[in-house]
């Protein structure tokens, strides 16, 4: 759907084939990250997603517990949605981005992106419908779908396939592709056999021995939980281990809610769902020929970080205005090459990040007297609170959300200079080519990214901007549809060093540079992978 967002604001007529009947009724991906909020803002649907998951006071914490009702071992202080929004703070995140991390899960923002893509004219939404078959035919992509309650088969023709079906999907299969990269050891938390718990119940926050939190990790004896608050009303996604083989049907999904909450209190266990943590790892290919993948079905990884959805919206994001671009025929097919060069390395960076962080908490130990009411206790918790103090750098992940790059893709033009360094906990907005453009505010109020276009932008920065004529006329006699934006303040000239730059349609810098070159023809065909 994030994909079918970007092509449906382009206008590209387009089909989405979904074997499930509807949006999804099991939670899953609890964050999202700065980034995707962003991709939510150019599609307009920013303001909506706000609104679900965590209300804007609610208690954005992380807290280690041995049991919700009993003892708090460390609490990681996060702001809640309305100091984030309000004031930069330690974060400074307001200044880096227009759109904050918001915590909300799948299952309460994807019906907005349903309501949202069965709006467009240019859409055609199957669910309840499955691939069958598809063929690359050269010139065009052959595909057979199933509906799935009556057993009809209709066959399509398109001239791409995107294949946004997860792991365990027919289409990376279908052609032969494998992953690699960190498998799951299975003989750990978050590194082996583990359950997905939908759970209501409007009795456990009022169990907490300790002030409310979003996020409560609970660590015991018995087993261990990731809890999470889902919307402030008494809805929760838990992640547990599970310490035996037998069969989901078998397992005591209730007693490991219990235990985790510590209290003699009523819950309804909506759904359970079996998921294998521990896995960091990339399919070798995005791409062969006609047919390309994105999301789960190129990456899989354990939620550690909150990567893994937001990794598959920055693909879509990627993705999205290539195909359309090459559909509606002002880019060269050539332009899908650059998908796999620029977002494999991303899949691979991000995977290796939360897989460092899953493996952390997997090889967590701890005395079996934290629990006890006593002074040996007592020191077990101090001991092990010490010790999680480390793990705040799961939620200080800023430069691995804003600071993806596409260093040496063959349709960024570089400038000779050297981004900052690459680090998953800090972020250092640079204006050289190849990373996502710096955010500016205007006149403190106005977003820079809600002024440019839906496709390339053209930036004049500052005042006395060099002529830019030779290359708006170029866009034009190129069909490149090309947005001028003038900002006249010094403060984004200063911020991206130079009084000219072009944005691409996924908010990246493609070019900047003191004037326009002497062959905007090339250097528009560069970007646009002429």
């Amino acid at each position: 759907m994030m994909l079918a967002l970007d092509l449906g604001i382009r206008g590209v007529d387009y089909m989405l084939v979904n074997d499930q009947p509807t949006t999804r009724s099991h939670p899953q991906a609890g964050t999202i990250n700065a980034r995707t909020m962003e991709h939510f803002r150019r599609v307009g649907l920013s303001d909506a997603v706000r609104k679900t998951g965590l209300p804007m006071d609610h208690p954005a914490d992380s807290v280690y517990v041995t049991r919700i009702a009993e003892f708090e071992l460390l609490r990681h202080e996060l702001p809640t949605l309305r100091e984030k929004i309000g004031n930069p703070g330690p974060w400074g995140e307001t200044e880096l981005t227009p759109e904050p991390i918001h915590r909300s899960n799948q299952l309460h923002f994807e019906p907005l992106m349903y309501e949202r893509i069965n709006s467009y004219d240019c859409s055609d939404i199957r669910f309840g419908w499955r691939l069958v078959s598809f063929e690359d035919k050269g010139d065009h992509v052959a595909a057979e779908i199933e509906e799935i309650e009556t057993g009809n088969i209709e066959r399509v023709t398109c001239e791409y396939l995107a294949g946004c079906d997860g792991a365990r999907g027919p289409v990376r299969r279908g052609l032969g592709i494998k992953y690699s990269g960190r498998s799951s050891s299975e003989d750990a938390f978050y590194d082996g056999r583990m359950l997905s718990i939908y759970v209501k119940s409007k009795e456990i926050a009022g169990a907490a021995s300790m002030k409310n939190a979003w996020h409560y990790w609970t660590i015991n004896t018995k087993g261990r939980t990731d809890f999470i608050t889902l919307n402030g009303e008494g809805e929760y996604m838990v992640l547990a281990e599970v310490r035996s083989e037998a069969p989901l049907e078998e397992l005591d999904v209730r007693g490991m809610v219990g235990n985790a909450v510590g209290a003699d209190v009523e819950f309804e266990v909506v759904s359970a769902k079996e998921w294998l943590a521990g896995l960091a790892i990339v399919a070798d290919n995005f791409q062969r020929g006609r047919v390309l993948l994105a999301g789960d079905a190129v990456h899989l990884f354990t939620p550690s970080g909150g990567f893994g959805f937001n990794t598959g919206a920055d693909d879509a994001a990627n993705l999205g205005w290539k195909l359309a671009a090459v559909v509606q025929g002002w880019a060269p097919p050539s332009l899908l090459d650059s998908y796999e060069l620029e977002r494999r390395p991303i899949g691979i960076r991000n995977t290796t990040v939360s897989g460092r962080y899953a493996g952390m908490i997997a090889k967590l130990e701890f005395d079996e007297t934290i629990e006890q009411d006593s002074e040996e206790g007592e020191k077990a918790r101090e001991v092990l609170g010490k010790e999680l103090h480390h793990f705040k750098e799961e939620f200080a992940s800023i430069g691995i959300v804003l600071g993806a790059r596409y260093d040496g893709s063959p349709i960024i033009v570089s400038d000779g200079t050297s981004p900052p360094e690459d680090d998953p906990a800090v972020y250092i907005p640079s204006g050289t080519p190849g990373g996502r453009a710096p955010h500016y505010w205007i006149g403190e109020k106005t977003s820079l990214f809600d002024e440019l276009g839906t496709w390339f932008t053209l930036l004049k920065m500052g005042t006395n901007v060099p002529d830019t004529s030779s290359l708006e006329e170029t866009a034009k006699e190129l069909d490149i549809p090309l947005t001028v934006l003038a900002v006249e303040e010094d403060g984004i000239r200063e911020l991206y060093k130079q009084p000219l730059a072009l944005v691409r349609p996924d908010q990246h810098l493609a070019w900047r540079g003191d004037e326009v070159p002497s062959d905007p023809a090339g250097l528009l065909k560069t970007v646009t992978g002429g």
